[in-house]
């Protein structure tokens, strides 16, 4: 047997032995449903009711889809709960409970309106009170969270930014005309 053949068998079996388990995850991954909140990685799920709203009121469906619309929330839920270091999630988890807090004391879920809502929320940005300042550090976070990943979808990179999969030429000077005055995705 020549090297070559040792080399072929030997990746033959390394790829037999990675791609078995590699693919049934792949198929049993397949089978959650996406659009359900039932398998959350952080938070509860009355956490993630008012998680929804506050995403929905820092980016509402304008001619633009809306934050849950484009699984913000999901996208928060995943990366607190399964990708932050766990000191990082701890962190989270006390500033979040203040937030939370704050939200339940002010009857964030009775159905207050927009308007009251939004001024419960911007309370908190500064904080308005000493009292506030895990709350509003929370809010902050998820905020910045909720602008980022939004940002970062598939579908508002493609349709609602420009967006070249293989970016062509580079122009350093071109009017805002040029691209539709539109943002680049990231």
């Amino acid at each position: 047997m020549n090297r070559r053949e040792i080399l072929k068998y030997t990746a033959l079996m390394t790829g037999a032995a990675v791609s078995g388990p590699l693919a049934s995850s792949l198929l049993l991954g397949c089978q959650r449903d996406e659009g359900s909140d039932t398998e959350l990685a952080f938070f509860s799920g009355s956490e993630m009711t008012r998680v929804k709203k506050m995403a929905d009121i820092i980016l509402p469906k304008t001619d633009s889809p809306s934050a849950t619309e484009v699984g913000v929330h999901q996208m928060i839920d995943h990366m607190v709960g399964s990708v932050y270091p766990a000191e990082d999630r701890q962190v989270y988890r006390l500033q979040f409970d203040q937030l939370d807090q704050y939200l339940r004391d002010n009857n964030f879920d009775k159905g207050l309106g927009t308007d009251k809502e939004l001024a419960l929320l911007l309370a908190l940005d500064p904080p308005k009170s000493s009292d506030l300042t895990e709350a509003g550090a929370a809010f902050l976070a998820f905020k910045q969270q909720t602008v980022a990943y939004y940002l970062n979808t598939e579908e508002i990179g493609t349709k609602f930014l420009n967006y070249l999969p293989v970016p062509g030429e580079f122009k350093p000077c071109i009017s805002v005309s040029e691209v539709d005055h539109k943002a680049w995705a990231e």
